[in-house]
């Protein structure tokens, strides 16, 4: 008998995209009972070791839910992927969604208004009045500033920047007195994104202040020890009169479509919860708590996502039980397919405990997840991408990829593969076990999905995505697209794409050159702690030297850089910050990054620096302190944590004003309020850097050919200058002059014309050909003079291979 899968992603996450782990259990559940199904070949036991029980299970001890969920198959047309987080976001931000809002906090806004202008705040107070006068503007002006955001309206846009009848609060108010001039149409989705902010800032101040439009609750969990605290975040007014109201229109579309099986009444099915963020559990469990009202113990409800991986493997809180059946952590497909369709021998541990089963990657299936793991392509089927708001929070590019566009989310390999870095959770799974994908097999199952959704950005959202296989990603684009010279394929081109990396020395030019040419926009990653001690300290594997060279190949190559950093570390004194601080300075002022974050160190329970104080390291610098709790355990206290919290707010102002071209000549202790150190930095210390890896570019690619290497001829098709034609000169006596464009600039070279044809060919644009792939013919190549290969190396000839 089969089940169906519903799978639900709770409010809120990023507003502009579906968050991909729904993707790939979607993909995976449909594929449990087909490609994905367990084995004999999935399995490195022994045939004895199969026929054994598994010391210490008992399913019989199992509640009926689970065991009536073991050994059914998944009906492929019955899984469905919800985003929650859009449709509550859509819930809200509505006619109806503010008129009921309105209804519920306007006596509150009054009350709240009169009490601010008591307490000389007058600002507050003209606020909060103006939001309660103007409600008709907000409520009737909802839909078409969400339709700006989602789908550009123009028309809207003339009408909302000129009307006066237009609603308008704090936001915009700031952002139009700072305009020069009149605003256009082209500020529209600007200005629409201050709406919207300026109305979360009125539902904070007057009806829950627990709301952000990025996640909700949000300090209600992290970190969070008791279950208590986190369960009195149900009784939250966004929770009783949004959220749960939400879930019930949920539950009626299911009992109309997937749910609705009339021959098996009461049939149980799978709802899984994805829990990315703690900003995601409040409505998680409001989500739970309505499915467990409507359909009893027929919903057989699993929690899983990142916070659950990292935050909940120690929970010990039987009360999380009346909410969720399942904890599911790491990847969960070999959890899930040993509930669902156990191999013989290797039955999940249906054993009772205190709390919902605790569902991990199962021992033995280890092979499985693997091939899982390489095969799996993330579904969007169920996504209507068009419904997705588009915004224009700032105006520094990088930083608005994140929120300016609606993405198709992969990895190209899960876990990290350097896995080193003592600060972070590396004895987890979502990082210690790294594996790759057949990047050949994901990037066809993301262009068919980006063809017919209607998108033409990936976003991969790897730890740290492996330079091989973002070669091979985008050489998969090129081809696909028709090579470099835009050919037609299949008429859509290249798709761009853009995520996370590790800095690290392999990231030359030559490859920059080629992943922009193969559609790489931007590149975010973790610097943590620039300086030479800090990378020591945390065990980055890069030297300063190494990420210079790496941004700069990104930033010649035209890609976007955004730093991760990380700020009071256990061992790090002021020092070290002003230290980290200067070099970034450093760092924007050469143009060598976009944009950046400053992250405040937590201490983990799974990290690499608290396993070595357990074995006794770090005992001067690092003190834990334990609190007990039965819920949330990975985050830790150490002594002297709260030492670096006044670091925040400058660090913060200073990468603010550099983002935006500000103040990079200010000294770095300036920013301060308190007296900090001078930093031992060179003034000079990028600049040199700079200057050496220039050194080492030139010298690569003054390099002969290399018959053993594969290049990529990453510029436009070079033409010849003047009259005569590439097909009248070619093998002919005299001069010619071949000109293209690289990276937006003209490039010209004076050559015999004799040379003509075995440039086009050794381009790879082969003769009486306009199509190219862009592939280089060494041989072609190595018979140019070593001036005309040296220049054509400097100017669009990319070496892509050996890595």
């Amino acid at each position: 008998m089969s089940i169906p899968v519903i799978i639900v992603q709770p409010p809120l996450v990023q507003l502009n995209g579906p968050y991909p782990s729904g993707a790939y259990l979607a993909a995976f559940f449909r594929g449990l009972a087909l490609e994905f199904s367990p084995t004999a070949a999935d399995f490195s036991a022994t045939a004895a070791d199969i026929s054994a029980p598994v010391p210490g299970t008992n399913p019989d001890d199992a509640s009926p839910e689970l065991r009536a969920l073991s050994g059914r198959t998944v009906d492929p047309e019955r899984v469905l992927w919800i985003d929650g987080s859009n449709g509550f976001f859509r819930h809200v931000f509505s006619r109806a969604g503010l008129a009921r809002l309105f209804s519920l906090s306007r006596a509150e806004a009054l009350l709240r208004a009169d009490r601010a202008e008591a307490d000389g705040d007058a600002e507050v107070a003209f606020q909060l009045r103006r939001f309660v006068s103007t409600e008709a503007s907000w409520v009737s002006w909802i839909d078409g500033l969400v339709s700006i955001l989602s789908a550009g309206d123009r028309e809207l846009c003339h009408a909302f920047i000129r009307s006066p009848y237009a609603p308008r609060g704090a936001r915009m108010d700031a952002f139009l007195s700072d305009l020069d001039g009149e605003p256009t149409p082209d500020d529209a989705r600007l200005l629409a994104t201050l709406a919207l902010e300026d109305l979360s800032d009125f539902i904070v101040a007057a009806f829950d202040s627990e709301f952000s439009l990025i996640r909700y609750a949000e300090s209600l969990a992290s970190s969070e020890r008791s279950f208590a605290r986190v369960e009195s975040g149900l009784d939250r007014p966004l929770v009783a009169h949004f959220i749960e109201p939400y879930a019930e229109t949920l539950w009626d579309t299911l009992d109309r479509g997937v749910l609705a099986s009339p021959e098996e009444a009461g049939e149980p099915f799978l709802l899984c919860l994805t829990v990315p963020f703690p900003g995601c559990l409040v409505g998680a469990l409001a989500i739970a708590r309505s499915a467990r009202a409507r359909y009893g113990r027929r919903a057989v409800i699993s929690l899983g996502g990142g916070y659950v991986n990292t935050e909940l493997r120690g929970a010990v809180t039987e009360r999380l039980s009346g909410y969720v059946d399942i904890l599911s952590f790491d990847r969960g497909f070999s959890g899930y397919a040993a509930l669902l369709a156990p191999f013989p021998g290797f039955p999940v541990a249906l054993i009772s405990s205190a709390g919902p089963l605790k569902l991990y990657a199962q021992a033995g299936y280890e092979r499985y997840e693997a091939r899982v793991t390489e095969s799996i392509v993330p579904d969007y089927r169920d996504i209507d991408f068009t419904r997705y708001p588009r915004l224009a929070d700032t105006p520094n590019p990088m930083h608005r990829l994140w929120s300016d566009g609606s993405w198709i989310k992969a990895f190209l390999a899960h876990g990290c593969y350097w896995h080193r870095c003592s600060f972070c959770d590396v004895s987890l799974d979502y990082i210690a076990g790294y594996r790759q994908v057949a990047v050949k097999r994901l990037y066809a199952g993301l262009r068919a999905q980006a063809l017919s959704r209607g998108v033409r950005v990936v976003h991969l959202v790897d730890e740290a995505a492996p330079p091989r296989a973002l070669r091979d990603f985008a050489l998969e684009n090129l081809l696909a697209a028709g090579g470099t010279d835009g050919s037609i394929s299949d008429g859509a081109g290249l798709l761009s794409f853009w995520g996370n990396i590790r800095f690290e020395r392999t990231f030359s030019r030559d490859l920059a050159d080629f992943l922009s040419a193969g559609g790489l926009v931007a590149v975010s990653g973790g610097i943590e702690i620039a300086s030479a001690e800090g990378f020591k300290s945390v065990d980055k594997g890069i030297d300063l030297e190494n990420l210079v060279a790496c941004c700069a190949a990104f930033k010649e190559a035209g890609i976007l850089v955004h730093a991760y950093l990380i700020y009071g570390y256990w061992n790090e004194g002021a020092q070290g910050v002003v230290d980290a601080m200067e070099t970034m300075r450093q760092l924007f002022a050469a143009g060598l990054v976009d944009s950046a974050f400053w992250h405040k160190f937590v201490l983990t329970r799974h990290s690499r620096v608290y396993g070595e104080w357990l074995a006794g390291k770090h005992q001067g610098t690092l003190v834990p302190s334990d609190e007990p709790g039965d819920f949330a355990d990975n985050d830790l206290r150490f002594a002297g944590e709260g030492d670096s919290d006044r670091y925040g707010a400058p660090l913060d102002a200073a990468l603010q004003a550099w983002m935006a071209g500000d103040s990079l000549e200010r000294a770095v202790r300036s920013w301060f309020p308190f007296p900090m150190p001078s930093p031992r930095v060179e003034k000079d210390l990028v600049d040199g850097y700079i200057a050496r890896y220039e050194e080492k570019r030139d010298h690569e690619r003054s390099r002969p050919c290399d018959p053993k290497a594969r290049y990529w001829w990453c510029a436009s098709k070079p033409v010849i200058a003047g009259s005569a034609g590439v097909a009248s000169v070619a093998g002919s006596a005299g001069q010619a002059t071949l000109l293209w464009w690289h990276l937006g600039e003209e490039v010209r070279l004076d050559l015999d014309q004799s040379l003509v044809a075995d440039i086009m060919a050794g381009l790879g644009f082969a003769p009486r050909s306009e199509k190219a792939t862009g592939e280089a013919d060494v041989k072609a190549l190595a018979r140019l003079p070593r001036a005309v290969f040296k220049r054509l190396r400097a100017n669009g000839l990319s070496k892509i291979a050996p890595l």
